[in-house]
């Protein structure tokens, strides 16, 4: 039994020594004693006086060396010497300075100093104007009159092509089926732009067209073949409408058309992002417009190129005068639409006109008098006879029908008359919009001639009544709701 003790105090002893090793190579103290219950049993044994009382280690797991902080004050261990051959950047910067300036001015003596963009200023030359092309709509109106004489329907054009690569049209005749000719006739491609297109084939289109013309195989239509198409005549326009800005092309093209002259070309320049135009006729050896003048768009740039022209026919003297009903008119000599009134003295013939409000003798029966010549259109009759009726100028409302555009409506308006305002003289689907204002014009100066014959009646009445002594009151009664 005291063996076994012994033997184990030894294995114990053994183990201390163990931990007190271990602990000084970590440089590490630390250790926990206590007492278990084997050491207590001996202990206990052993004060009785066989064995005696020893303090002893307790058998605990090994503990992991500790380490003092990074943080702490340690000794430093010397610097290494560098191996031989091996310079630091500095050094190596400070050995080689020479050589490295050498080769930045060698670099920057070849090299040019760098561009700066220079400033624009006023004193800087202006950019010139580039050419890009011509615009032209002569062959289109050529063959819009043609088939428009000849009371064909309108040719209908189709285009092939995208803004990207180029343009190319189709155009067939319709009601000219059995003319091959007419019909899908194609025109060259490659054009820049759809009207340049339409241009192009209008020019062979009309060739064609009048060709087929001469051969007897297109005839023109008689005027009393009519189509009898519904169509509705649109609402008179709101009063507060402004009026346009003036239109020099246009006033251009009709004043062309008036003398039988030949078309305008429109030629447009561009320069950055704005246009010039130049316009050229036929028998004018200078064009007209400038290119100093610059527009934000080509429609500007045409109107200022028409504008110079219709200021070099007004110097020259021969641009027409305004005239009150409107419109571009050749000059024509002054004409008294009313023969002059005779003397006081003896009475008025029946041939004599009155003015509206100057009645006639009692007894003697008013005489409708053709108003103008016989070469006086209805129109120019209407805008006379409304002046001397008092009314203001007429106003002409033109709808063409939907399916068919050659055909028209026409109603004339007098703003603001009141009772006469209108609609007046309305005509429906007529064939050509000049004969369909005439036609109107012919029915509104039928109404107007009543309207005067009625003024007349009613101013004759009144003085029939101041001769016989009737009173007032009971002329008035009598004539209520007879003035017009």
């Amino acid at each position: 039994m005291l063996l076994d003790k012994g033997h184990k105090l030894l294995r114990l002893k053994s183990s201390l020594r163990r931990h007190i090793t271990i602990a000084e190579q970590g440089k590490s103290s630390i250790c926990t004693f206590a007492t278990s219950e084997e050491y207590d049993s001996l202990t206990t044994r052993g004060s009785t006086g066989k064995a005696e009382e020893f303090n002893m280690e307790i058998d605990t797991p090994t503990q992991l060396p500790m380490f003092n902080s990074a943080h702490t004050e340690q000794k430093l261990m010397p610097r290494a010497a560098p191996p031989t051959g091996i310079l630091s950047m500095d050094d190596f910067m400070k050995q080689n300075q020479d050589e490295h300036q050498a080769q930045r001015e060698a670099r920057y003596a070849t090299a040019g100093p760098p561009t700066r963009k220079p400033k624009t200023s006023e004193n800087a030359t202006p950019l010139t104007p580039v050419a890009v092309g011509a615009r032209s709509s002569k062959h289109t109106i050529l063959l819009h009159e043609k088939y428009q004489a000849l009371g064909i329907p309108q040719p209908l054009f189709t285009y092939e092509g995208s803004s990207s690569s180029s343009w190319a049209a189709r155009v067939s005749f319709p009601g000219l089926e059995n003319v091959e000719e007419l019909q899908g006739l194609s025109g060259d491609k490659g054009c820049n732009s759809k009207q340049e297109a339409k241009e192009a084939l209008s020019e062979k289109a009309l060739a064609v067209l009048e060709e087929m013309e001469r051969q007897g195989r297109v005839k023109k239509v008689e005027k009393n073949r009519k189509k009898s198409v519904g169509g509705q005549l649109e609402q008179q326009q709101s009063l507060g409408e402004k009026e346009p800005v003036e239109n020099y092309v246009g006033k251009l093209l009709e004043y062309q058309r008036a003398t039988s002259g030949p078309q305008p070309t429109y030629n447009d320049y561009q320069s950055g992002t704005q246009f010039a135009c130049l316009l050229t006729l036929e028998g004018h050896p200078h064009p007209f417009g400038t290119l100093t003048s610059l527009f934000s768009s080509k429609k500007a740039a045409r109107q200022d190129a028409a504008r110079h022209a219709v200021e070099h026919f007004k110097a020259l003297g021969t641009w027409p005068q305004d005239t009150p009903i409107g419109g571009i008119k050749k000059k024509k000599k002054a004409q008294q639409p009313f023969p002059p009134p005779s003397s006081s003295s003896s009475p008025p013939s029946s041939s004599s006109v009155l003015s509206p409000i100057q009645p006639p003798f009692p007894n003697q029966t008013p005489t409708v008098i053709a108003i103008g010549t016989g070469t006086t259109s209805f129109a120019q009759r209407v805008a006379t006879l409304a002046a001397t009726l008092a009314l203001p100028t007429p106003e002409w409302k033109y709808v063409s029908h939907p399916s068919d555009p050659n055909f028209h409506s026409v109603a004339c308006f007098f703003r603001g008359a009141g009772p006469h305002e209108g609609p007046i003289g309305e005509v429906r689907n007529v064939f050509g919009k000049k004969k369909a204002k005439e036609e109107c014009a012919r029915l509104t100066l039928e109404y107007l001639l009543d309207v005067r014959e009625k003024r007349r009646a009613y101013g004759a009445r009144m003085m029939a009544g101041v001769e016989s002594g009737e009173s007032e009151d009971e002329f008035v009664d009598a004539e209520e709701g007879s003035l017009i």
